[in-house]
């Protein structure tokens, strides 16, 4: 009786081909995409905090500080007005490129875009930079696919360099959220993530760019996590911190992420047949008045402008008041909603984990648990999840930009809990 022929451990023919094709993607394509976008939000984020400071030692020599928020609105308006551009949403740019890429990154209105994007986040709009970056990445992916398109005519090896667009979309974005968040395991995810979906077919090529595009951000800017805590949280928590308080938490931080959207909506139906050049002007006096009681209470960091990160970081060194912790919550998540409905261009991630992240440091100092800042990351991952229509997600972000991993469990429970509420009112 004839022996069965001996197992091959190496891949057939076509197999071989695919695994080539794929290997010739991921190093000739995306690796370099990734660390270019990388180095690219780099010199960016370097521009902009040069950029920043000039600002303000302008407005203090003029007296304009609590102006800023207001003028940068409206200049934000005033371009996209003049220019032709008209209304902006990063996120329905987007959602947009899933179907038809080339439709909504044309270079020249791109450029337009980036612009009103600096003047909403450099003067004090209450906008995260996290949206223009991912955005910025999609633009430069879609270039990058351009590029090859070109070369692919006149040299024969670039042909087989050809990715579909969405493929060089995806990469682009993963690798720019990757660098701006130090996290490149949330910024592929992030990328990836469409209407709540994981694309299985897109995970891969968003891995490899995040990962190229963190390493040469971090070469630039170093490895500071983006929200560094100052002692690690015990692997064990106390069963209340793990599963009572984020119940609770959840809760209000989905109620909370319902009314920032209802305000949204009401605030935008009220200036939408405003033209747009005034409409600018009209939410950038209400973002100065807002700035005013902020800025009288807590003058050492902004609490309606910029994304929030720097009041995060406050809140995270100590237990504030509670009354304080909801003042900074109204102050936000109204500065956040006239931004967008007077026709800023920014993020929402940041200003929604500044607004979780004050609900949070409410409950910690009303029940002084001994674990300074933990309530406070939960609550900010439950909101922006509960914002944002995601689950796994702002877990990741969480262990990802704090390198804890005890958050994981009550971050999870917070989340899902904030997330179910929106999705139940909505």
């Amino acid at each position: 009786m004839p022996f069965p022929p001996a197992p091959s451990f190496l891949p057939n023919r076509n197999r071989r081909l695919r695994l080539l094709a794929h290997t010739r993607h991921i190093v000739g394509v995306m690796l370099p995409l990734g660390a270019g976008i990388g180095l690219l939000v780099a010199a960016l984020l370097l521009g902009l905090g040069s950029f920043e400071p000039w600002v303000v030692r302008f407005a203090w020599r003029t007296r304009s500080t609590l102006v800023l928020p207001g003028l940068g609105l409206f200049l934000t308006t005033a371009w996209l007005s003049l220019t032709g551009i008209g209304p902006v949403s990063l996120f329905k740019d987007l959602d947009l490129a899933h179907r038809d890429p080339y439709q909504v990154f044309p270079f020249w209105a791109s450029i337009g875009k980036v612009v009103a994007c600096a003047c909403t986040i450099a003067f004090g709009g209450s906008a995260g930079i996290e949206g223009p970056c991912k955005w910025f990445g999609a633009a430069v992916g879609l270039q990058y696919h351009r590029l090859l398109v070109f070369l692919a005519r006149f040299a024969g090896p670039a042909r087989h360099l050809k990715r579909p667009p969405l493929a060089m979309v995806r990469g682009g974005a993963a690798a720019a959220l990757a660098a701006v968040f130090r996290a490149p395991l949330s910024g592929a995810l992030m990328a990836a993530e469409h209407d709540g979906r994981l694309a299985p077919e897109a995970l891969v090529p968003c891995l490899v760019a995040a990962a190229s595009g963190y390493v040469a951000f971090a070469a630039l800017v170093g490895h500071t996590p983006l929200l560094p805590v100052a002692l690690p949280y015990p692997s064990s928590l106390p069963m209340r911190t793990l599963l009572l308080w984020p119940l609770a938490l959840g809760l209000t931080c989905g109620l909370a992420a319902s009314c920032y959207l209802w305000l949204k909506d009401r605030l935008s139906g009220l200036l939408e047949p405003v033209p747009l050049l005034w409409r600018g002007l009209c939410a950038g006096a209400g973002l100065s008045l807002l700035a005013l009681p902020g800025h009288l209470l807590c003058p050492d960091f902004p609490v309606t402008q910029g994304g929030g990160l720097d009041m995060i970081q406050n809140l995270l060194r100590g237990n504030p008041l509670p009354s304080m912790a909801i003042l900074f919550l109204a102050l936000k998540m109204a500065a956040t909603a006239l931004t967008f409905a007077g026709g800023g261009v920014g993020g929402v991630w940041l200003p929604s984990l500044a607004m979780g992240a004050a609900i949070g440091a409410a409950l910690d100092g009303a029940l002084g648990l001994g674990q300074t800042g933990c309530l406070t990351l939960v609550g900010a991952s439950a909101l922006a999840g509960a914002t944002h229509g995601t689950l796994l997600v702002p877990v990741v972000f969480l262990a990802e930009t704090t390198g804890q991993a005890a958050l994981v469990v009550p971050a999870l429970i917070g989340t899902t809990i904030a997330h179910l509420v929106v999705r139940e009112r909505s």
